[in-house]
């Protein structure tokens, strides 16, 4: 596909003790998601608990995807999804221990799941343990979650922490927000865009309007995978740009040691 890894900067997956998710209610296991990257040529996936893990046992489920890290080396990566109502002590505690101990890339607010207003002093709680460990902050966009999910709500955020990457999961969503999320791209140097659920054409637009180097694909669920692929491939970008996008900006931005695979020697294997 490319000489670049291929990173699926944004996949949930949920406590492998529950059956389902206690908001979206799916789930799936590392044994599936290794299996969907390897059915499609992915080389690593960041994974992130689902938005309803929203108590402090989502402690267990960093831990599981810490496990799936070690076992999984260069492929599996994680990040930390606290709920920022359980408290200012608790965040700033497991987000430290996720980034310190556990080595996670970022952390992910979920203000769909959670009902956080990101301009209120508990998603504040979030963003100053993000710039004190020096981390990346992902933030859920998109017409589902309104108002708290729309991309302009991140004005302020972006100007009082200009230190703080942000990255705009969904890029606003699949059409309404899509083109704020873009301008506010462009407004603002730390703003990041995924390209999960933005249709094809945005996808070009923000590609076009910021760069290759500020969009990483993301798939957020196994069978999402083989569209957030095919979606790159429908933009028009050139072989550099669809390399960043691919994988290259993550590698980049979450300074990722991926483990480059060999797909071509293991489907003979398997042969």
């Amino acid at each position: 596909m490319t000489d670049t890894p291929v990173v699926n900067a944004h996949h949930h997956i949920g406590n492998e003790n529950e059956e389902k998710d206690r908001t979206f209610e799916w789930n799936e296991t590392v044994d599936s998601v290794i299996e969907a990257m390897d059915e499609n040529g992915v080389d690593a996936t960041i994974l992130q608990p689902l938005g309803g893990d929203n108590d402090k046992s989502v402690a267990e489920t960093h831990d599981q995807i810490y496990e799936a890290s070690q076992e999984h080396e260069g492929r599996i990566f994680g990040t930390a999804a606290v709920n920022p109502h359980l408290g200012t002590e608790f965040v700033h505690e497991e987000i430290t221990r996720c980034v310190q101990e556990l080595d996670f890339k970022y952390v992910k607010l979920h203000t769909l799941a959670w009902g956080v207003d990101p301009t209120t002093d508990i998603a504040y709680d979030v963003f100053d343990a993000c710039v004190e460990n020096d981390v990346p902050v992902m933030v859920h966009t998109g017409p589902h979650g309104m108002p708290f999910s729309v991309p302009g709500m991140y004005m302020p955020v972006a100007e009082d922490y200009p230190e703080l990457d942000i990255v705009f999961a969904h890029m606003g969503g699949a059409y309404t927000l899509a083109q704020e999320a873009i301008f506010m791209a462009e407004r603002y140097d730390n703003i990041y865009l995924d390209t999960t659920l933005v249709l094809n054409m945005y996808l070009k637009r923000a590609m076009e309007a910021v760069g290759a180097d500020r969009i990483m694909m993301a798939a957020e669920h196994s069978s999402n995978i083989p569209v957030a692929l095919t979606k790159v491939d429908c933009i028009g970008a050139t072989e550099e740009q669809k390399a960043k996008i691919l994988g290259g900006t993550a590698v980049d931005f979450y300074d990722l040691d991926v483990a480059k695979q060999s797909f071509e020697d293991q489907i003979a294997a398997d042969d």
